[in-house]
């Protein structure tokens, strides 16, 4: 019974050290100014969209919808947000996010303060662990910021209404025109974001591994989206099939499968586990190489 009372008494405390790390990763994340340039850079994608969409439908799937007509509006707030998803997830989002997780270790290693903050009573686990959950509510938070500005932008200039998608191919299979009503539209697009944020973890967790071995942020940055891009290329070839279901960038787009009838369930939930393999183990990886860093050299 005491042991077990032990047991209990350090597992609040690990929790307690380990959340008031995290209030301090997120304060030291709202003082850098790379923080912000994500979010500068997607209100600026969801206003250029917006503006776009205003002059006319967009090219998808290599035709345009031009002339398309459903009850309600087409071009509105809702397809805006669900058109910024699409463009922007395979690069731009996944870069924004790497410019701050790649910068989580690395650049407190180049400039000295990582030496000072392991010298104090914590353990490098608790400070690794508050970094990278620091590093996912970033992640999160850029990803729904993202969703929110597009939607509310073109909510305002476009109006609102059903929302109208279009499958072109997509990596669901699935190809044609499906209509939502605006309230069951709102909530598949907070899952298809709320998906988006679990596929560019992946893609923030290998710049948040390399940033744990390296000092120099940009060989973080290029490292993960230099994975995400030679991934990209490997499933474009036929002679990569017998793998592509195991790289991350093959489930990615899983995302458009919530807005298709019926929604393939299964098949999110297999690309969401393997997304979550691939954040777990680079963050692993990341803590092993932590904990056996030496922070003097």
């Amino acid at each position: 019974m005491r042991r077990h009372r032990w047991k209990s008494s350090i597992s609040r405390l690990w929790v307690n050290i380990v959340a008031k790390q995290i209030k301090l990763e997120i304060f030291k994340l709202s003082r850098r100014g790379r923080s912000y340039l994500g979010l500068t850079a997607m209100l600026g994608l969801a206003g250029l969209i917006v503006l776009g969409l205003a002059q006319g439908p967009p090219q998808i799937g290599g035709a345009s919808p031009q002339g398309f007509a459903t009850a309600g509006s087409f071009l509105n707030g809702g397809f805006a947000a669900w058109f910024m998803l699409r463009v922007t997830l395979l690069f731009f989002l996944p870069l924004f996010t790497c410019v701050v997780t790649g910068d989580m270790i690395s650049s407190e290693s180049a400039d000295g303060t990582l030496r000072t903050l392991l010298s104090k009573p914590v353990s490098r686990e608790s400070v690794y662990c508050a970094k990278y959950i620091a590093s996912i509510i970033y992640t999160a938070a850029l990803t729904l910021f993202m969703g929110t500005a597009a939607y509310i932008i073109g909510s305002i200039f476009l109006g609102r209404g059903s929302l109208t998608t279009f499958q072109a191919g997509t990596i669901i299979g699935a190809q044609g025109i499906y209509i939502f009503p605006e309230t069951e539209g709102i909530m598949r697009l907070i899952g298809a974001y709320m998906f988006a944020a679990l596929a560019v973890l992946s893609v923030g967790s290998i710049a948040f591994f390399i940033s744990s071995m390296v000092s120099n942020s940009l060989g973080a940055i290029g490292g993960a989206m230099l994975t995400l891009i030679a991934f990209q290329i490997m499933g474009m070839f036929e002679f990569f099939k017998p793998i592509n279901s195991f790289l991350f960038t093959a489930h990615m787009e899983s995302w458009s499968g919530l807005f298709v009838s019926p929604i393939p369930w299964g098949q999110i939930f297999k690309s969401a586990c393997t997304l979550c393999a691939y954040s777990a183990g680079f963050f692993t990886l990341g803590l092993i190489v932590f904990r056996r860093r030496d922070i003097l050299s």
